[in-house]
């Protein structure tokens, strides 16, 4: 189990979001993949993703979905897709979810406690990076660093 640091780049990155199941996000992912390649695009990296607001009562959480596209793009101003032409983090902490039956929680834990140690902040919630492998998948959990303890 090993936690790194490093920065983290994707360039022209769509973003949507959804309030979603729990259960059912990589659906919402994938129609968001598919409307993407409708518009004569297509991703250049993985689906990304950020969970907040979780229910324990409904077992819905929001979703924010960044794909890597293969261009820039210009959009109109709307309430579904938003265009960023650089989405960057200069520093920050990940480690390798690769068993997608443990709960993802236990991946946070250990990146607290990584920061924690370092004395680091973390900004959450994480970027769920979903990387697509052989039919199934991995998530390399990215917890960019906001603020690093001074010492004198």
């Amino acid at each position: 189990m090993k936690v790194k640091r490093s920065p983290v780049t994707f360039q022209n990155v769509i973003s949507t979001k959804a309030r979603t199941k729990i259960n059912e996000w990589h659906q919402t992912a994938k129609e968001f993949r598919n409307a993407i390649l409708r518009n004569d695009l297509y991703s250049i990296g993985p689906i990304i993703y950020r969970v907040s607001n979780f229910s324990k009562e409904t077992q819905e959480a929001d979703y924010t979905f960044f794909i890597p596209v293969n261009a820039p793009v210009k959009m109109a101003d709307n309430d579904r897709f938003e265009f960023t032409s650089v989405l960057e983090f200069e520093d920050g902490l990940s480690f390798r979810h690769a068993d997608l039956d443990e709960d993802i929680e236990i991946a946070y834990d250990l990146l607290r406690e990584a920061a924690h140690a370092n004395e680091l902040e973390l900004e959450e919630p994480f970027y769920n990076i979903y990387l697509d492998v052989y039919g199934s998948g991995i998530i390399d959990v990215y917890a960019p660093i906001v603020k690093v303890a001074e010492h004198d």
